[in-house]
């Protein structure tokens, strides 16, 4: 008879009084009864150490016998303790990450890649953001050490206005993984796009059109990531035998109006100007406005390449060319390295460079998805 059957006595349905009762008192001895990791591992045959590695995703226990675990606490419906599994390991199982804005797709595609990653090793993130205030990044850090996190993922971009309180942390021993963020003459595991390649990628893709008036908006002054692309810039040149002008290069702040402005100095400056990089998408579709307003066509008049590869970057029109920054990747690797600093603090501190890759559109003469496949939608090629 089945437990569903058995309860049919105790609404009515069974043969007698007697049986209702047993019904009952099986019911709640069933219900009372919390099943526990030993009796997980005694339904499988194993110890309940071997069950702790499985449920720890520890990679010393057969496939056979994993899997035939993972059957039996899906049938005892075991839900392990979060407490208990604290105290036994000594950890918590929170990861601890901070970034500057939540609202920018570059920060966002990092933290999707870092919760998959976590999951993958029963690893869950509190997120904080500063909303691009540094000075909020302390309290951060002091809620976090509270919490008791296992480790810090801290993602946002190095600045020359970069405060010294990650030093104290490292001194305490926190593992710490960070991307983009380095910190002069302190050790740090850092996970970063390779900028400098990135900026000769995208010049190089106009210098190798043809073009020699090549200007270059940059990002804010101090970052380290608008210096490796502007280093990138001039060695794409220099690779040319062609000379970085000063009168092509303006400065804005990533946003849209930025680029507009900075396009309109270039273009006063610099009438001549015949190919555009802007350092980040938002900047670039800023200065294709202004260059529309110009009058100048894009791509026949004026090249434009960004960098980033928002999602706004394949629907502009014309769509717009760039570089995919791998931010997804990124986090999934950042995160990696830093349970593996959890799991042993004496690993070597590291730098990872991923390869970001050039994104041909319409704005650089680039042939659409519609020429390629005979349909309608976003334009590119990539290299």
């Amino acid at each position: 008879m089945s437990l569903y059957d058995e309860i049919g006595h105790v609404t009515g349905h069974g043969t007698g009084h007697s049986n209702a009762l047993g019904s009952i008192n099986l019911w709640t001895s069933l219900m009372a009864k919390k099943v526990t990791i030993r009796d997980v591992a005694r339904q499988a045959g194993v110890s309940y150490q071997t069950v702790s590695r499985v449920l720890n995703r520890r990679p010393d226990v057969a496939e056979e016998t994993r899997q035939r675990v993972h059957q039996v606490i899906e049938e005892l419906g075991y839900r392990p303790s979060a407490i208990a599994r604290s105290l036994s390991s000594q950890r918590t199982y929170t990861l601890g990450l901070i970034t500057a804005d939540f609202s920018d797709y570059f920060f966002t595609q990092v933290i999707v890649g870092a919760e998959a990653e976590a999951r993958k090793y029963g690893y869950f993130f509190m997120l904080c953001s500063t909303e691009r205030n540094p000075a909020d990044e302390p309290e951060y850090f002091k809620l976090l050490t509270e919490r008791e996190v296992d480790g810090i993922l801290f993602a946002r971009p190095s600045t020359e206005q970069d405060s010294r309180h990650i030093a104290s942390l490292l001194h305490q021993g926190m593992p710490l993984v960070t991307t983009a963020y380095y910190l002069p003459g302190q050790p740090l595991t850092v996970v970063d796009v390779d900028n400098v390649d990135g900026g000769f990628q995208a010049t190089q893709c106009l210098v190798e059109d043809g073009h020699q008036e090549i200007g270059m908006i940059t990002g804010p002054v101090g970052w380290r990531s608008v210096n490796e692309r502007a280093r990138g810039y001039r060695l794409a040149l220099e690779s040319q035998c062609l000379t970085a002008d000063p009168r092509l290069t303006d400065g804005g702040d990533w946003s849209y109006e930025s680029g507009y402005q900075a396009m309109w100095r270039l273009l006063e400056r610099a009438p001549g100007i015949t190919a555009l990089f802007a350092q980040n998408d938002r900047m670039a579709i800023g200065a294709m406005r202004a260059l529309r307003e110009a009058g100048r066509a894009i791509p026949d008049d004026v090249a434009v390449i960004g960098f980033d590869d928002i999602p706004e970057a394949a629907y502009n029109f014309p769509s717009l060319s760039t570089i995919r920054q791998p931010m997804q990747q990124v986090g999934e690797t950042a995160t990696r390295l830093l349970i593996e600093a959890i799991n042993n603090p004496q690993a070597e501190k590291q730098e990872v460079l991923m390869k970001a890759k050039l994104v041909r559109r319409e704005s650089c003469g680039g042939r659409s998805i519609s020429d390629k496949k005979g349909g309608h939608g976003a334009h590119e090629e990539e290299r």
